[in-house]
């Protein structure tokens, strides 16, 4: 195999690997749901290990500025929407509030 080819070969290797691995990625992000009985469970003042016993482990956690965060979640629906769940906590950590977003 000359090496023009060898380089073609590789490269489209790279991309067929790069494209698998972001898929993988992208599952295993969006793999872990909430249902709505979970969400009603939860009561104000939870702390943050208490709502992550409750719900798992949040997709990301977003920090405000005034020092306040919010856990998000995924909700599973009986239906194809996207909804977010925001676990909103308060400066001291404890939750203050639930709040659910389509996408």
């Amino acid at each position: 195999m000359n090496a023009r080819k060898t380089f073609t070969v590789a490269i489209a290797s790279l991309g067929l690997g790069l494209a698998l691995a972001a898929q993988a990625s992208f599952a295993a992000s969006s793999g872990h749901l909430v249902t709505q009985d979970q969400i009603d469970h939860l009561r104000a003042g939870a702390t943050t290990a208490e709502v992550t016993q409750a719900l798992g482990a949040p997709e990301s956690v977003s920090s405000w500025m005034d020092g306040k965060h919010s856990m998000v979640y995924e909700l599973s629906t009986d239906f194809d929407q996207k909804e977010l769940v925001y676990v909103d906590l308060g400066k001291d950590g404890r939750m203050v509030d639930v709040q659910v977003m389509q996408r």
